[in-house]
């Protein structure tokens, strides 16, 4: 009889052990994304989360995207955080915290309709709102026809610094947070000299010494910084900046520049055997000029800027080559103001699509100072290449 006993509890004791040790069955991982379809009756939620969920959605064949993709949907979100945080933390600061927020894409691409879903407090709730508002353009989504629908869509915006990201990503998806002047970059061109404002003489043809090579004369600008200033809409704007202009005027080549305080004169040399007639001058430049453009991303907006280009000169000199009877080669420069105007003002057109674009500047002011010479009104015009900022 013991031995039964003992064989029971035995055989008790070792079921007993084995459901303690059983491997854990695994989970099925559910998705928390929202379907095209959800029955809502049942749950717990805000009227006006019902108000956007009840809404009539339509087959979706595809998701609405971010510009840029999942990707630059984190980049965008982690940045727009951390700009908050540095902007609005204090010692009491709710870190790690999130708020889901809930809105809807609309067929033109627009962010319409964002609620908070579950939030936190006052502070974190509006700047997830605000966060969502500001958005870019999405892709919308489509239906089975490929036609654009409205579509719903829900995000975790988590108020901490996330070091995890990856932080290679495209610089265009960066430009889409908000729209850049079409001005910053590189410029080459030549010149072309008129004889008076609005009179067309480039031959000068009662001063031909003053005529210039517009081949060699050439115009290099280096546009370093531009600021833009939304008008009216996010395809309007108005921008200045800085950067520099250097400018070489070719004349005849046996011309050699003599002035005083007064005069500055072109003297024809026969003595020596001339190759060029440079006139060189470095000028500080700030663009005051508007923009329309047909894109809000810098890459692929068509655009036409217009308005003025201010100039301070900076640094002038005067060059000639040539060489010596003997086979000898020359060169000498003379450095001074040569009465030049100490002021650069040219009226400014420039168009173009995205980082490439054209460009045509007309002097207002001439050339050189009033009095002293001719009148000199330089025709500017070259190819430009465009970096956003």
């Amino acid at each position: 009889m013991k031995k039964i006993v003992a064989l029971l509890a035995l055989v008790y004791c070792s079921n007993a052990f084995g459901q303690v040790l059983e491997k854990p069955q695994l989970v099925e991982k559910v998705d928390t994304s929202i379907r095209t379809s959800i029955d809502i009756e049942n749950i717990d939620v805000p009227i006006e989360v019902k108000e956007v969920f009840d809404a009539q959605v339509e087959f979706s064949n595809q998701t609405p995207q971010f510009p840029g993709g999942q990707d630059s949907l984190d980049r965008y979100i982690k940045e727009a955080v951390e700009s908050f945080i540095y902007a609005d933390t204090n010692e009491t600061f709710p870190w790690g915290e999130s708020v889901y927020v809930a809105f809807e894409i609309a067929t033109d691409g627009r962010v319409t309709r964002p609620i908070i879903e579950m939030g936190y407090n006052a502070l974190l709730d509006s700047a997830a709102l605000d966060i969502v508002k500001n958005m870019p353009l999405w892709t919308p989504a489509t239906n089975e026809n490929g036609a654009p629908i409205a579509a719903s869509y829900r995000l975790q915006i988590l108020f901490d610094f996330d070091l995890d990201l990856d932080e290679e990503f495209d610089f265009e998806d960066e430009e889409n947070k908000s729209n850049k002047a079409h001005w910053a970059g590189f410029e080459m061109g030549v010149q072309l000299n008129t004889n008076s404002f609005l009179g067309f003489d480039p031959n000068f043809a009662l001063n031909p010494e003053w005529e210039n090579i517009p081949l060699k004369s050439t115009v290099f600008n280096f546009n370093l910084y531009a600021h833009q200033f939304k008008l009216f809409s996010d395809y309007v704007g108005l921008f200045t900046g800085y950067g520099f202009s250097f400018i070489n005027t070719d004349y005849v080549a046996n011309y050699q520049l003599q002035h005083d305080q007064s005069s500055v004169t072109p003297v024809y040399d026969s003595t020596q055997n001339f190759r060029r007639s440079s006139l060189y001058g470095a000028y500080l430049t700030v663009p005051v000029l508007f923009e329309i453009r047909t894109h809000t991303q810098f890459k692929k907006a068509i655009y036409f800027n217009a308005g003025v280009l201010g100039g301070l000169r900076l640094y002038s000199h005067h060059r000639q080559t040539g060489n010596f009877d003997n086979g000898d080669k020359f060169e000498w420069i003379t450095r001074s103001k040569f009465n030049l105007n100490p002021f650069m003002l040219d009226a400014c057109v420039r168009v173009g699509y995205g980082p490439v674009g054209a460009f045509v500047n007309y002097a207002v002011l001439s050339t050189f100072k009033n009095g002293t010479t001719v009148g000199q009104f330089p025709l500017r015009f070259g190819v430009s290449f465009n970096i956003p900022q």
